[in-house]
Formats: structure tokens, sequence, C-alpha cells
């Protein structure tokens, strides 16, 4: 990660309200598109697949109606899942904008296209990376 000019490096919380303002609009429990990998979910639009896997990483049971649901247990229990996997992609990646794009495409790089691209950039943009 990129050191700030006087402060410690970007940690997840610092970037996670923006990657939901990106994904959601802060909507809890909402629907994305149906695309070839899935429906995303949630105020941090999670592939179910992924959703349940950073659940059993982080300890915490798998809970499919939260990640739809609008409540304020299932806003926390979407932003908890997406936090963890964001922290997931800081450790995986080394920086933030590698990170949003592991976050957007997936872990596998070669996957990550101009769109994956442009998603992280405007959200680094907005961080001042």
């Amino acid at each position: 990660m990129r050191p700030r000019k006087g402060r410690a490096p970007f940690q997840s919380a610092d970037i996670l309200p923006h990657l939901i303002q990106q994904e959601s609009g802060g909507r809890v429990g909402v629907l994305g598109p149906q695309t070839q990998y899935g429906q995303a979910q949630g105020m941090t639009q999670m592939l179910p697949a992924t959703a349940q896997g950073v659940a059993k990483r982080l300890g915490v049971p798998w809970r499919a109606d939260l990640m739809t649901g609008k409540s304020p247990e299932a806003a926390q229990y979407q932003r908890a899942l997406g936090q963890g996997y964001l922290e997931e992609a800081l450790s995986k990646t080394g920086n933030v904008t590698d990170a949003l794009k592991y976050y957007h495409g997936g872990p596998n790089r070669r996957l990550w296209g101009p769109k994956t691209n442009a998603y992280a950039n405007g959200i680094a943009r907005r961080l001042g990376v």
C-alpha cells in the first residue's frame, strides 16, 4: 500500500465507504444484474459463492437471507463480509488499486479487464491514491 503523507497506509475501513458507494450507492440488500458469474448481492455487491467463502474464513455463519435483507442486521452483515473480502484483497495484493481490482474482478489477474481497471481507478482517485 502506498503511504499517505504523515499518515498510516490505507486500511479497509478507509476504503470501504467509497467501495460501498460505488457498488450500491449505499443501498442495503440491493441485487445487481444477472451476469455469467451470478448475481451480486447487498450493499457490497458480492457474488453469493464469494460471500459464502468469506463468511467461512471469518468464522461467521453463512446467512443468504442477510445478503438480500434490508434490516440493520443485514446491513452490518453485508458490510462485515465486504470488509473481510477487501482485507483479503489488501493482504494478497499489497496495494489499494490492485486490492480494488481483486474485489471487483476476483483473484485471477487474467480476468481483470478494462471495466475492472476503471472501477479500481475511480475509487482510488476518490481516495487520493
